[in-house]
């Protein structure tokens, strides 16, 4: 009876691990965009969890129209969802740190994500380079709440935004 009850563990041991080994986060193919650190439970580098373009496009596609205060008219922007890949690491924490590219640094609340920031990756069509605040620009869908129209939020609209530690 024992080698039996034995065997059926092993074998579901096994069917679990097979599962989870299936939804493990890829390494990045190409180069990293955005590298997600911190109170995170999945990852595919040590303590870190590393996205490369592909792996972005990989988790979905949303669109943001908006106005912003640094461009003319309505812009769309095309990306993923802050809150998706906050979710695909199993982040858990108070407060996201936005580091860009130029080091520079701002601390967005997770209350924030109610808002649906996106992790823009182009504009109009155009995919966002250094020059036009990217690769990565963090874009809060300011028209759509009178309330993120504060000068306030304008700090956290990190663009070349590169890392992302959840505290």
């Amino acid at each position: 009876m024992r080698g039996i009850a034995g065997t059926l563990l092993l074998l579901a041991l096994g069917w679990c691990g097979s599962a989870r080994a299936s939804e493990l986060l890829p390494r990045p193919q190409g180069m990293v965009l955005l590298t997600v650190a911190g109170a995170i439970q999945e990852t595919n580098a040590p303590g870190e969890a590393r996205f490369d373009r592909a792996m972005l496009e990989k988790l979905g596609h949303d669109r943001v129209k908006t106005t912003t205060p640094w461009t003319d008219g309505v812009k769309t922007f095309d990306g993923i969802r802050l809150k998706t890949v906050l979710d695909r690491v199993g982040a858990h924490g108070a407060t996201i740190k936005a580091l860009a590219l130029n080091d520079y640094t701002v601390t967005i609340p997770m209350e924030d994500l109610r808002y649906d920031p996106l992790l823009a990756m182009t504009m109009d069509g155009r995919v966002l380079t250094r020059r036009d605040r990217g690769p990565l620009w963090i874009v809060y869908p300011r028209d759509a709440y009178e309330t993120l129209m504060d000068p306030r939020f304008e700090d956290r609209w990190v663009w070349q935004a590169r890392r992302l530690d959840v505290q």
